[in-house]
């Protein structure tokens, strides 16, 4: 009988390193579609009135529209939120391939349609022969398309509702004169809101207009407060209100230094009130309505 071939030390290091590799392979693997489906699902929201919250003067911002009865970001949404009586309405804009202005919280349309593309990437007549699949009450909205800024900004108009435009990614900062040239047209200068996580697109849109501009952060910090009061005019923070780190004492600060202060995603009456007693009267939320 033939000897069996044992293993070298160096052949069994691979071999276990080689498990070990493929074990975390197959747990990131599994982690991240479960992350994945969690994203992707509609969340579920308790709707209240802001009356059983709180009596004082709150201005209430729909978050992405009224994202709790209607799919995020759509016409549908706007519309919902104008009928609710909320004074202002968020959406998140980026450019299409052929230069329209459209409203989607993603660069990719994979969580919310039922086709994948990056949103820069389509002209607006592919993007169009997408449809919603996703979203609060979507079996209500057969056949629903992304929303145009125009679109956006008309509804706005037509309910008096603030328009509180988030600035997404880095790119086309250079076509920002159609966006303010966009909301002229409606009627809205006066009014509008612009927001953004990146300081530098609130810088352009600055060079372009006096509207009122806030710095969108997770947490408050001295570096953040310096680069909301370096918009000059009508500037200020829109923060994490759920983080704990957002404390009483450093929104005082960023309120003594003239900043205007918001908060968002505020669903629940615990945080809506603790926001309000650290003196923040902006609100954004997908559940609370006027």
């Amino acid at each position: 009988m033939a000897e069996k071939k044992k293993w070298s030390k160096g052949q069994k290091i691979a071999v276990i390193v080689s498990a070990v590799i493929a074990f975390l392979l197959a747990v990131a693997i599994i982690g991240g579609v479960a992350v994945l489906n969690w994203y992707c699902k509609p969340k579920e929201f308790n709707v209240i009135s802001v009356a059983e919250v709180t009596s004082a003067d709150v201005t209430l911002i729909a978050h992405r529209g009224f994202s709790a009865v209607a799919p995020e970001n759509t016409a549908p949404a706007f519309e919902e939120a104008g009928l609710a009586g909320f004074g202002a309405a968020e959406c998140d804009i980026y450019r299409t391939k052929d230069g329209v202005w459209v409203i989607s919280h993603d660069i990719n349309t994979y969580r919310m349609m039922d086709k994948s593309g990056f949103v820069e990437s389509l002209t607006l007549e592919k993007l169009m022969s997408f449809n919603y699949d996703n979203g609060s009450n979507i079996e209500n909205y057969p056949n629903l398309k992304v929303c145009t800024l125009d679109e956006y900004l008309e509804i706005c108009a037509k309910y008096d509702m603030v328009p509180v435009i988030e600035l997404k990614g880095k790119n086309n900062t250079e076509h920002y004169d159609e966006v303010v040239a966009s909301v002229e047209k409606y009627g809205l200068t006066d009014k509008v809101v612009y927001i953004s996580f990146h300081l530098v697109n609130l810088q352009k849109l600055r060079a372009l207009s006096d509207a009122t501009l806030y710095y969108l952060v997770h947490t408050i910090d001295e570096q953040s407060i310096e680069d909301a009061l370096s918009l000059g005019g009508r500037c200020g923070i829109d923060f994490n209100g759920n983080k704990e780190a957002n404390t009483k004492e450093i929104i005082q600060q960023c309120i003594d230094k003239g900043l205007l202060m918001g908060a968002w995603t505020i669903d629940s009456p615990e945080a809506c009130n603790r926001m309000l007693d650290c003196g923040v009267s902006l609100i954004t939320t997908n559940a609370i309505r006027p």
